[in-house]
C-alpha cells in the first residue's frame, strides 16, 4: 500500500515540555486511522504537524513521501481537509458559501457557478439536509449537529486526499454523534480518502477505525487493528483504556464491539435463512434476548447489509473471552 502520511522520529516540545516524543508512524493511503489517548497525550499536536499548524522540534513529517516543510504552507492546507470540535463556520456566510469556501479561495468556482451550486446542493442531500431549506441559511440558524455536518462538508467539498478530524463530535448529544459517525464511515467509503481522526473515546475509535494508535504522555504505545488491540493490548494502560470504553455494564455494549472480539459466522444453509436481524449498533442485551428464542441471529450494518451471523455457541465464546480480558 502507498503511504499517505509518515512520521519519522518526530519530537515536539513547547519550551521545556515535551508533548510528542520520538513519534514514528505510517498512515496508508485510503485508511481511516484513529489516534486515541487521554487529555494531554499529544494526539492533537500530532495531527497539527500534518498540516503545519505546528512544526516538529526535530524529526520529519512527510505527506505523499515529501516533507511537509517542502510544501507551500497555504497550498498544503488547501489540500488537507480539517474538521474541529469548535466548528468555526463563518457566521456572516450562508451554508452554501461556507461549504464552497475552499474552492472559491482556490479560484475553482469562477465561470462554474451553476455547477458549484448543484454540487453544494448534492452535498447537502448526502447529509440529509434539504438544500431548499438549508442552502441560504446562516450558521446561527442551525443546531450543533447541523453545523458540524456543514463543517464536514466544507472539509470534503474539494475532495482533498487527506482529511484531519480533531475530536469533531465530542460536544454533541449521543444521537447526533452516532449519526455523524455513520456519516464519516459513509463518506470515507465513497471518497476513498485518508482520514486521521482524533478522539479520547475508545468506543468511537472502535466503530470508525481501520487501525488505531494509542498515545500516552507523548508516546505512541500501540498501533494495530481494533481486533488486535482488544485481544492483545500492548500494556496495562491500553488494556484499562479499552476496559473503560466497554463500560461497567457489559450488556449495554454495542454488538459492533462484541464482534471485534469474536468474528461473525458465515451463512450456513437453512439455519441462517430465516434468522431474525439485529443492528451492529444495538445492545448486547437485545442480542441475548433474541438468542433465547432463536438459534441464529443475522447482524446487519446501517445500510441493512448482512455482515454475518451469531449463534448461542458464539455468545458463550464471546462472554468467556471478555472474562479473560477483564
Amino acid at each position: 500500500m502507498t503511504t499517505a502520511i509518515k512520521f519519522e522520529h518526530v519530537k515536539k516540545a513547547f519550551a521545556d515540555q515535551v508533548v510528542v516524543n520520538d513519534f514514528n508512524l505510517n498512515i496508508q493511503q485510503g485508511e481511516l486511522f484513529v489516534l486515541v489517548g487521554n487529555s494531554g497525550s499529544g494526539k492533537t499536536t500530532s495531527i497539527k504537524m500534518i498540516n503545519r499548524l505546528e512544526d516538529p522540534s526535530s524529526g520529519r513529517v512527510l505527506v505523499n513521501d515529501r516533507p511537509t516543510t517542502d510544501y507551500n504552507v497555504q497550498k498544503l492546507r488547501w489540500n488537507i481537509g480539517y474538521v474541529l470540535q469548535q466548528i468555526a463556520l463563518f457566521p456572516n456566510m450562508t451554508v452554501a458559501k461556507n461549504i464552497a469556501l475552499i474552492p472559491e479561495i482556490k479560484g475553482e468556482v469562477k465561470g462554474k457557478e451553476q455547477e458549484q451550486r448543484e454540487k453544494v446542493r448534492n452535498l447537502l442531500k448526502q447529509v440529509n439536509l434539504d438544500p431548499d431549506n438549508y442552502y441560504d441559511r446562516y450558521p446561527r440558524e442551525l443546531s450543533g449537529g447541523e453545523q458540524q455536518r456543514i463543517g464536514i462538508l466544507r472539509a470534503i467539498a474539494f475532495k482533498p486526499p487527506i482529511v484531519l478530524m480533531d475530536e469533531p463530535f465530542s460536544a454533541l448529544d449521543p444521537l447526533s454523534r452516532t449519526n455523524l459517525q455513520d456519516l464519516v464511515i459513509k463518506l470515507h467509503r465513497e471518497l476513498h480518502n485518508t482520514i486521521v481522526f482524533v478522539t479520547h473515546d475508545m468506543s468511537e475509535a472502535l466503530k470508525l477505525a481501520d487501525r488505531i494508535g494509542v498515545m500516552k504522555d507523548g508516546n505512541l504505545l500501540q498501533v494495530a487493528e481494533p481486533q488486535e488491540i482488544l485481544r492483545h493490548p500492548a500494556n496495562q494502560f491500553v488494556r484499562e483504556f479499552f476496559q473503560g470504553s466497554l463500560g461497567n455494564d457489559l450488556y449495554e455494549t454495542p454488538v459492533r464491539q462484541a464482534i471485534l472480539f469474536n468474528e461473525l459466522k458465515e451463512e450456513q444453509g437453512d439455519s441462517t435463512k430465516a434468522a431474525p436481524v439485529i443492528s451492529v449498533d444495538d445492545k448486547l442485551a437485545n442480542l441475548l434476548a433474541l438468542l433465547s428464542e432463536h438459534p441464529t441471529i443475522a447482524v446487519q450494518n446501517s445500510n441493512q447489509e448482512v455482515l454475518g451471523y451469531v449463534d448461542r455457541q458464539w455468545i458463550i465464546r464471546y462472554l468467556s473471552g471478555i472474562n479473560d480480558f477483564n
